[in-house]
């Protein structure tokens, strides 16, 4: 069956968010394709007709999340604007529990470079700005501003948020730019 039959899709989307749920509660390894199947009310067999593997929702759920995020930040060079990407990373982990979870636990850390790497990959328009600087030194920048927006965003998230959301992104927005607009112009 093609994807665009729309059993297919309704198939995807209700194992998509069973596993979406099931992530949230639990570690995600210990998702099994069984208790999704259980969760999802559906048999095995049609799991295996949609994937060979809780890795491939996994990669399939990464990919809506890089492109949810891209979609969020497009029309803008994300290296020129660190204002406004440091604001729309953290509304935007903050408004979705299961990207939150991903950017919050060091041990999902890889599954954090898989999006970053999704993101690259598909949003290059966003990174305009660093095209013409060697490899080395784009990825120190991309390094630089993914390291620092996420390390401040934990750090709020495991002081329990006491902070208002505003006053955070003021803060990590005006130290990321700084450094970021000195560096940038240097190279």
């Amino acid at each position: 069956m093609k994807d665009t039959d729309l059993r297919v899709q309704r198939t995807k989307k209700l194992l998509k968010d069973n596993f979406k749920e099931m992530f949230l509660e639990m570690d995600y390894e210990k998702i099994t394709v069984k208790e999704l199947c259980e969760k999802a009310m559906i048999n095995r067999r049609t799991f295996y007709l949609h994937y060979e593997s809780i890795d491939d929702i996994l990669n399939e759920v990464l990919t809506e999340m890089a492109t949810a995020f891209l979609e969020y930040t497009k029309d803008y060079d994300h290296f020129l604007n660190p204002k406004r990407i440091v604001k729309d990373y953290f509304l935007f982990t903050n408004s979705d529990p299961l990207f939150e979870k991903l950017n919050n636990s060091i041990d999902y850390n890889y599954l954090r470079e898989i999006i970053n790497t999704k993101v690259r990959s598909i949003g290059k328009d966003n990174f305009k700005s660093i095209y013409n600087l060697d490899d080395f030194k784009a990825k120190m920048i991309i390094s630089y501003l993914n390291s620092a927006t996420v390390s401040m965003y934990r750090t709020w998230y495991r002081d329990g948020k006491k902070v208002p959301i505003e006053e955070v992104i003021d803060l990590a927005s005006n130290l990321i730019e700084n450094g970021l607009k000195d560096n940038i112009k240097r190279l």
